[in-house]
């Protein structure tokens, strides 16, 4: 614990050091400007925003970025007695989200150029002595078809669906996705997926076919396949601070041994699962979703809707899930739009903390969100969780983000109902 302490002083103190050597040269950035990528350069995923020139290496044959993602969380947990006797005792807890190391790039020696991406994660200051010290996040190459012919994705990857899902977890609102995302699309999966953006980047569209048996002691045939559909559009846009988004994906899923389960956390990493169905005997899974953004200025505003088919060899049954948020930039920002993946990135400052003569915060935004999820259906009690969150971040630059998080949530599980507090906190680093 004396070690996670210490490093948060660490966090801290490399905040403001980072802030002050930016003062004489306090960057600004039009909140309006458009992300736009080049398919010749990054067809999936934003150039490197915050490229260094150590970070970067560019040859005749290839160029690399070398990035960072480091989290530190904090969570504490308040239950009354009935939520206690559903899931057991929280309390609080301290963990190391994420240290996680990026190598990302082209290949230059093809026509249009290939596009790689290797992340993995490194486990030592919390994992137990006899794990593995690093995991492979992802590996997967992009492959471009001419300019406007779209691009391949081969590999280790996200499978394109699910809102929340699609952008870096260190980008979003919230500290965590909604409950039942992780438990309905998979964070990672290995196959092939190809995309577009089309009608002159108004649009786009995603289709993947997934298997991950390569991790799993299980063959091709019995560990079950997925096949993954997305698209989304832009019927409003002026600019990344005026839009509207709408969207639609699909997820099917063949059940691996004749069951499947699904279980979620309420929104805090260190706590248990509070809802969960435990084994359904299935013969495949049909996940519907929609989502919508809109964009005005420093306000946004987020739906999501998720509708998971659990089909039987008598019975359908059906869970579900929604989400309903808000989002106010006070210093006045907004998020960048990616047109070629639908959705927002990451949050640039339009001025970093500085403590010269004209004085700036950097960004500061607060939020709010109503989650929903339900997975009971018939003789399945896997609980009904609702979460009503809060938050407030502050970015002092575009590498640093201090996060706080409030939820008040209750369960209905077991003929109970139950309810807890959940008060978060995150240091999170970016390069």
């Amino acid at each position: 614990m004396a070690f996670k302490k210490n490093l948060f002083l660490l966090f801290l103190l490399c905040s403001v050091l980072s802030a002050s050597s930016a003062q004489e040269n306090t960057q600004t950035i039009a909140v309006s400007d458009s992300l736009m990528i080049p398919y010749d350069q990054a067809p999936a995923a934003a150039d490197p925003i915050l490229a260094k020139k150590w970070n970067q290496l560019q040859t005749r044959f290839f160029n690399l970025n070398f990035g960072v993602a480091l989290i530190l969380d904090h969570n504490i947990t308040s239950q009354d007695e009935a939520n206690v006797e559903q899931v057991g005792n929280v309390g609080s807890g301290t963990e190391f989200r994420g240290q996680r190391l990026i190598v990302s790039g082209n290949l230059l020696f093809f026509k249009n150029p290939w596009r790689y991406m290797i992340s993995a994660n490194y486990n030592g200051l919390d994992a137990p002595q006899d794990s593995k010290k690093f995991s492979f996040i992802d590996w997967n190459l992009e492959i471009p078809f001419g300019k406007r012919g779209g691009w391949l994705t081969v590999g280790k990857q996200k499978e394109g669906v699910g809102y929340e899902y699609v952008a870096p977890g260190t980008h979003l609102m919230f500290m965590e996705r909604g409950s039942l995302v992780p438990a309905f699309v998979r964070q990672r999966n290995i196959g092939i997926r190809y995309s577009n953006s089309i009608l002159n980047h108004r649009a786009t569209y995603t289709l993947g076919l997934f298997n991950n048996y390569w991790e799993t002691d299980k063959s091709f045939s019995d560990n079950g396949s997925q096949v993954t559909f997305r698209a989304t559009g832009l019927p409003h846009y002026r600019s990344d601070a005026h839009l509207l988004h709408l969207g639609f994906g699909y997820r099917h899923s063949a059940a691996a041994g004749g069951s499947l389960s699904y279980k979620a956390k309420p929104e805090v990493n260190t706590a248990p699962s509070f809802i969960n169905t435990g084994n359904i005997t299935a013969t495949a899974s049909d996940l519907l979703m929609l989502e919508a953004v809109h964009v005005n200025g420093p306000f946004s505003i987020i739906a999501e809707y998720m509708q998971q088919y659990v089909r039987g060899t008598m019975e359908t049954n059906v869970f579900n899930y929604w989400q309903a948020g808000a989002s106010w930039f006070i210093t006045g920002e907004n998020r960048r739009y990616n047109k070629n993946n639908g959705n927002q990135g990451k949050l640039i400052p339009t001025r970093n903390l500085s403590f010269s003569k004209k004085n700036s915060y950097g960004a500061l935004e607060l939020d709010v969100r109503l989650t929903h999820s339900d997975l009971t259906n018939g003789l399945i009690d896997g609980g009904v969780f609702n979460r009503l969150s809060g938050g407030f971040s502050w970015y002092p630059n575009d590498q640093f983000r201090f996060s706080f998080n409030y939820g008040a949530g209750t369960l209905n599980r077991g003929g109970r109902t139950g309810a807890a507090d959940f008060w978060q906190f995150r240091l999170q680093y970016e390069l």
